[in-house]
């Protein structure tokens, strides 16, 4: 009986340890990880539209992800092939396989991590002070009803 009292005591604390997250991810795809267009592809479909490198961008290529739902789309830049830059408008994609558009702000705190920047409309999230200066999220929200309207997620690698 002791044991049993002492496993459910460990993973009772354990859990919010475990649910916190350590980096980044959109739809599996971790951001400042290098992709192919393959690898993009199996993870989030086909784009609705490429937006190539340019004479002033010549590593940077995005890709934008149309949300039928919402009529928005949402943005994948890579630069050199390492995902540097997601925005996220519509409702169909989420940051760490549970935050996403239309949640309310309160949702974050269940993600742990660190909330910094606060603004009336804005706030930064990130999910350890280590990982501020690798990347963090912005959450965009109505300040009216306190739900999200976007999330942009920026790596601060030397390509940005």
């Amino acid at each position: 009986m002791k044991k049993f009292i002492i496993i459910i005591v460990s993973l009772i604390v354990s859990i919010p340890v475990f649910s916190q997250h350590s980096e980044i991810k959109v739809n599996g795809l971790i951001l400042g990880a290098t992709y192919t267009e393959f690898q993009l592809a199996d993870s989030l479909g086909a784009p609705s539209r490429i937006t190539p490198p340019n004479e002033d961008f010549p590593d940077w290529i995005t890709y934008w992800y149309f949300d039928s739902l919402t009529g928005k789309e949402n943005e994948f830049t890579l630069i050199n092939n390492s995902l540097q830059q997601i925005v996220i408008r519509g409702n169909n994609i989420k940051m760490n396989n549970f935050l996403g558009v239309g949640m309310s702000t309160s949702s974050v705190n269940q993600m742990g991590g660190i909330i910094f920047n606060v603004k009336p409309n804005l706030f930064y999230w990130a999910p350890s002070e280590e990982y501020k200066s690798r990347g963090y999220a912005i959450i965009h929200f109505n300040p009216s009803n306190q739900m999200i309207i976007a999330i942009g997620i920026e790596s601060n690698s030397d390509f940005m």
